[in-house]
């Protein structure tokens, strides 16, 4: 990675897997948000990660380490395709110019859907995390089918319509049996109100203001998060406010999102 400070481009070998020719896919390893222009490409453009080889005309999708820099929102947002690897201070002082860099809020990406949808919510001022506990809990509130028809990994977050408002935001079902197909569903004020109001004294007390840490913030982060959070409360004396407090939650969701009363289950 560059020493220099904004939007840095590279050149990443790559052997095509369907006739093993050698080429170079010309991407980026840091992306500024000062860039409006790549900006854009980023949230909107679907082939800007993929590579056409030249000889046989295969589509690859491409998977490398990229930095997405905000300054004026404040983000620091890594695509890291392994999940094993870490951020060290190093790679932060060169792509930033400063190891001083508390006030970030600082994620990491497996996958550029996961690191666009990630960009997105970050861009407004609601907590990322408390998006991606709702998005667990909506989709807890489907059926067996309608799981079948609607997989997990075509679920996602995003704009709610065109004007790309970052404090408007929905969640995408994408359908399995026809492409390009989905269920939009905007995130009401009202959800994200009761949301904030019963997970964020939570997650401060476990896991701090979620500033300078490049974690995971993700489905399965929310997942582990409400089991842990159901576990804890049933050890609790108490549990009956839990209790009442994530059905509550739970009806809301399924008023808000779906329009329909959810009864939660004893």
């Amino acid at each position: 990675m560059a020493a220099t400070i904004g939007t840095h481009e590279m050149d990443a070998s790559v052997q095509c897997p369907a006739c093993s020719a050698s080429g170079l896919f010309h991407t980026w390893d840091v992306i500024d948000a000062g860039d409006a222009s790549l900006k854009d490409r980023v949230l909107f453009d679907e082939n800007l990660f993929f590579y056409t080889c030249p000889q046989c005309q295969s589509k690859i999708h491409i998977e490398s380490k990229c930095l997405y820099i905000d300054r004026s929102k404040k983000m620091l947002i890594w695509h890291i395709p392994s999940p094993d690897e870490k951020i060290t201070l190093d790679e932060v002082h060169q792509a930033l110019g400063t190891t001083s860099f508390a006030e970030y809020t600082c994620r990491a990406a497996l996958t550029w859907g996961e690191w666009r949808e990630k960009i997105i919510e970050c861009e407004g001022a609601y907590d990322d995390r408390l998006y991606e506990i709702i998005k667990y809990g909506a989709y807890q509130l489907l059926s067996k089918d309608d799981k079948e028809r609607l997989p997990l990994d075509a679920y996602h977050i995003d704009y709610a319509d065109d004007d790309h408002d970052p404090e408007r935001l929905a969640l995408i079902f994408m359908r399995k049996d026809e492409k390009g197909m989905a269920y939009v569903y905007p995130i009401t004020e009202k959800l994200k109100d009761v949301t904030k109001d019963i997970f964020m004294p939570i997650l401060n007390q476990i896991s701090g203001d979620g500033q300078a840490q490049f974690e995971r913030f993700g489905y399965a982060w929310a997942s582990q998060f409400m089991t842990y959070l159901i576990k804890a409360a049933e050890a609790d004396a108490n549990r009956e406010t839990y209790g009442n407090l994530i059905g509550f939650w739970i009806k809301t969701i399924g008023e808000e999102v779906f329009q329909t009363a959810v009864k939660p289950q004893a």
